[in-house]
C-alpha cells in the first residue's frame, strides 16, 4: 500500500509534536535539564524511523501470533499472494469508510 504525500506530512508533523512533548516531559522529570537523544549511527534510515516511531509510541513490535501470520504469508506462492491482494483491492465499502468515520464522530 502506498502512503500518500499528505499522510506522510501529517505523520511527520505528529512525530515532531510527540518529540516536543517527550522532550518537555523529560526536562520536567530531570529538573529542567535538556536531554538529547541522538539516533544510533550506522543504522539504515528505515531502522532509525522505526526506532523513532516506536519511542513515540506510534508503533510496537509484532506479537508472536503476528510473526507467525507474517511467516505464513511470506511462505505463500506469489500467484496466491497476488490473488489475495487483487481481491482485497476490489473490496468496496458502502458507505465509504470515510463517511462512516465522519458519522461516528457526530
Amino acid at each position: 500500500m502506498a502512503t500518500t504525500a499528505n499522510e506522510l506530512k501529517r505523520l511527520q508533523r505528529e512525530v515532531a509534536a510527540l518529540k516536543k512533548k517527550v522532550a518537555r516531559l523529560e526536562r520536567k522529570e530531570n529538573g529542567g535539564e535538556r536531554v538529547t537523544r541522538t539516533p544510533a549511527r550506522g543504522l539504515s534510515e528505515r531502522t532509525r524511523v522505526r526506532e523513532i516511531l516506536r519511542d513515540a509510541g506510534m508503533t510496537r513490535d509484532l506479537t508472536p501470533t503476528e510473526k507467525q501470520l507474517a511467516a505464513e504469508w511470506r511462505a505463500l506462492p506469489a500467484e496466491r499472494k497476488n490473488h489475495v491482494i487483487q481481491k482485497l483491492q476490489s473490496v468496496r465499502f458502502n458507505p465509504p469508510i470515510s463517511e462512516s468515520i465522519l458519522q461516528d464522530r457526530e
